[in-house]
C-alpha cells in the first residue's frame, strides 16, 4: 500500500451521519414500535419489522429530507476526515437514491466535511468494485468482495455487522475514524 496512491473509499450513512437513529424515531412514530439501535442485529433488518426494503428505503429518503437533524457519528468529524486526508484521496462512496443527493450534499458541507470526490452508486455491495485500497464502511456486504479482491476494509462498528467475525489480514474493525487513520498509518509503515 503506497501512501502517495493511495485511495480510500469513505462510507456515508452509518460511518459519517448517524442515519438509522433518526430512521428509528421515524420507524417508531409511524409503526407505535420501540425498536432501539441495539436492536439492529443484521443488515436487513428491516425484514423483521414485516416491511418491504422500498418501505425502508421510503423512511430512509424522509431521514435525509430532514438532514438538519441527522447527527455525525463522532465529535470533530471534519477534522479527523481531514486527518485521513493526509495520508490519501479520501472520496465519500455512498448507495443511496438519487433524490436526496442534494441533502447529502448539504449535510457534508454543515459538517464540514472535506473530501475529494463523491461517488454515487446503486448498490453497497458494488463498492468492492471500485478501485480502491481502503474502505471505510459499515456494510457487513463488503467483507467478501474485499476479500476476494484483496481490498483493506475497515469495518466501522455497528450492530447490524457485529455478526462478522472474519478479522485477517484484509478485515478490521474499527470504532472510530481516529483509529482508522492509526490502523491505514501502521499499515503504511509496514
Amino acid at each position: 500500500m503506497s501512501q502517495a496512491l493511495l485511495r480510500i473509499s469513505l462510507d456515508v450513512d452509518g460511518v459519517l451521519a448517524d442515519t438509522m437513529r433518526l430512521w428509528i424515531r421515524l420507524w417508531n412514530r409511524r409503526s407505535g414500535q420501540k425498536l432501539e439501535y441495539e436492536d439492529l442485529v443484521e443488515w436487513d433488518f428491516w425484514r423483521r419489522l414485516g416491511i418491504t426494503g422500498e418501505e425502508f428505503m421510503e423512511l430512509m429518503k424522509m431521514a435525509w429530507r430532514m438532514w438538519r437533524m441527522l447527527p455525525p457519528t463522532e465529535p470533530n468529524l471534519s477534522e479527523k476526515v481531514a486527518r485521513l486526508r493526509t495520508i490519501g484521496k479520501v472520496d465519500v462512496v455512498t448507495a443511496r437514491p438519487r433524490d436526496v443527493e442534494k441533502y447529502t450534499l448539504l449535510w457534508l458541507e454543515v459538517h464540514r466535511i472535506p473530501f475529494d470526490d463523491i461517488i454515487w452508486i446503486r448498490s453497497s455491495g458494488m463498492k468492492a468494485r471500485l478501485d480502491y485500497e481502503v474502505f471505510i464502511d459499515d456494510s457487513p456486504l463488503l467483507v467478501d468482495g474485499c476479500t476476494l479482491r484483496t481490498r483493506f476494509l475497515l469495518l466501522y462498528d455497528r450492530p447490524w455487522n457485529r455478526n462478522i467475525v472474519y478479522e485477517g489480514g484484509l478485515i478490521k474493525r474499527i470504532r472510530s475514524l481516529d483509529e482508522a487513520y492509526q490502523v491505514i498509518k501502521e499499515r503504511l509503515a509496514r
